[in-house]
């Protein structure tokens, strides 16, 4: 009787060996892990939840570091392989060194900015970009930071259909580490600005996100500080954006449909610094230049 005992308890641990290793941790999780690094003049750089934008022909990858420091990299292309960046073929890069109002930022399309990126992957079923990078970007006063052994992978990203006739009519962002849809969502131009606002269902939050534009914005980064402006209410309170940007992917004046990304920080009524990261908005406004006419 022993010896079948034995005999079963030798079988029931063979067949939970599978079942052992089909628990246990795997290197596929390092593998998809969503990450963007490089150096930063010889120090370490690291972006907290790096976010993409992917639309037809333009991919746009965005890293903040924990202190602040922001890294964008604009691709005008959607194919994989290897492309420099300079003045003129629409491919740059950008550092932001801190969150500060009115920080100038480097750029490769300034001074003798040069610079080199490699995507190595673009995949539509995960919606997850990945590639390597290096730059030299400059500010206006000559100064520069040199950007090397920059790397992003598995970063999630958004995809934005730029068709003149669609739109999702969407507004959302990630504050307070959590992801936030906007319900009541409105677009309106008038002489002096273009407003978004997208507020949250006051039943989970009283909060909301106002975007304000000039009438003449273009396609492109826009830095709050500088046409741009931003605030963030949560009940009674008003955060102004003290730096961040808003790129746009589209604005079209006959279709009213008007399309972009953003992310800014603010100040808390600690005067602790805050984050709204992983904004988007898909909106149609109302021209009242138009009605007022």
């Amino acid at each position: 009787m022993n010896r079948y005992l034995s005999t079963f308890f030798v079988m029931l641990l063979l067949a939970s060996l599978p079942l052992l290793y089909s628990c246990g941790g795997t290197s596929s999780g390092k593998a998809n892990l969503v990450a963007m690094y490089g150096l930063v003049n010889g120090s370490n750089w690291r972006g907290a939840d790096p976010t993409a934008i992917v639309s037809e022909h333009k991919i746009k990858v965005n890293g903040t570091s924990a202190n602040g420091q922001t890294i964008i990299i604009t691709l005008n292309a959607k194919e994989l392989g290897e492309y420099t960046f300079s003045q003129t073929n629409g491919h740059y890069a950008e550092f932001i060194p801190n969150m500060a109002s009115g920080t100038e930022r480097y750029s490769t399309l300034t001074g003798e900015g040069s610079g080199f990126v490699r995507l190595s992957s673009l995949n539509e079923e995960t919606s997850t970009v990945g590639g390597e990078f290096y730059f030299k970007a400059y500010r206006n006063d000559g100064t520069f930071k040199s950007i090397t052994e920059g790397k992003f992978s598995n970063v999630p990203y958004t995809y934005y259909n730029l068709d003149e006739d669609k739109y999702n009519n969407t507004f959302a962002f990630t504050q307070g580490g959590r992801n936030w849809t906007a319900k009541d969502i409105s677009g309106v131009k008038n002489d002096t600005a273009i407003i978004l606002t997208g507020a949250c269902d006051r039943s989970e939050a009283w909060q909301s996100i106002i975007l304000q534009l000039p009438t003449n914005v273009s396609e492109g980064v826009h830095y709050f500080g500088t046409d741009v402006s931003g605030v963030f209410q949560s009940g009674f309170y008003n955060f102004p954006a003290t730096a961040g940007a808003i790129t746009i992917t589209e604005y079209n004046s006959d279709t009213k449909i008007i399309k972009g990304s953003f992310f800014f920080n603010y100040r808390d009524n600690n005067s602790d610094v805050q984050s709204i990261s992983d904004g988007a908005f898909d909106v149609k406004y109302n021209d009242l230049t138009v009605i007022n006419k």
